[in-house]
């Protein structure tokens, strides 16, 4: 079935607050997995610095759904090269609190690896999902139409206000990147901490002109 031109392609930077490594006996529900983890993708019911809201009545409908996504190393190769940049599989959609989890299963090793000694070091892992969608006036996102694509690529300068940072530590950070993170013409932004309404605010307009240009 086609897509309905109408919807948006729809990216959300986030910061896992608390990744979580599970263990090794969940590896049997996932062929070739080498490491499993759990991080969230979503703040429900509350304004993100795209200035979209993600409702419990979709976060709803997507653990009903439970389908299972690839994840990349980044956007860059959305359009090409999928399975190269493919670093792991993502499943088992969960709302725990106000946040919409997931459970990732890395089918690469050397990338497994490498996040798990950046984790170590404390340095937070960003995460971006990405879907198609509508939004009303206030920014909530259609739960009817929205069309998801994969719950999550790793990427190093998210949005959601969630950080993938150590396990028991909530990374209390702000930060967005612009729809275009890492790809041409994208600028990222720093860690600013809380950020006032009027900075949100001005960020928000911003990132809307940018994608307006993709």
């Amino acid at each position: 079935m086609p897509r309905n031109e109408k919807l948006k392609l729809l990216r959300e930077y986030a910061t896992a607050s608390t990744i979580k490594r599970l263990g090794e006996e969940r590896l049997a529900e996932q062929s070739g997995s080498v490491s499993a983890w759990s991080a969230p993708i979503w703040n429900i019911g509350r304004l993100n610095l795209n200035g979209r809201l993600y409702t419990e009545e979709l976060a709803k409908r997507l653990v009903a759904e439970n389908k299972a996504t690839l994840a990349y190393d980044s956007h860059r190769h959305e359009w090409g090269e999928a399975y190269l940049a493919a670093v792991a599989v993502v499943r088992n959609p969960h709302i725990e609190g106000e946040q919409l989890w997931v459970d990732i299963f890395f089918v690469d090793k050397g990338y497994s690896d490498k996040l798990q000694a950046i984790h170590e070091a404390g340095v937070p892992i960003g995460v971006s999902s990405v879907g198609y969608g509508e939004t009303d006036k206030d920014g909530v996102v259609n739960a009817t139409t929205y069309e998801l694509v994969r719950y999550l690529d790793f990427v190093t300068s998210p949005a959601n206000e969630t950080y993938a940072g150590p396990e028991n530590e909530t990374v209390n950070v702000k930060k967005e990147e612009s729809a275009s993170g890492r790809e041409p013409g994208g600028m990222p932004s720093e860690s600013t901490g809380e950020l006032s309404q009027e900075e949100q605010m001005r960020l928000i307009k911003i990132l809307r002109q940018v994608e307006a240009l993709d």
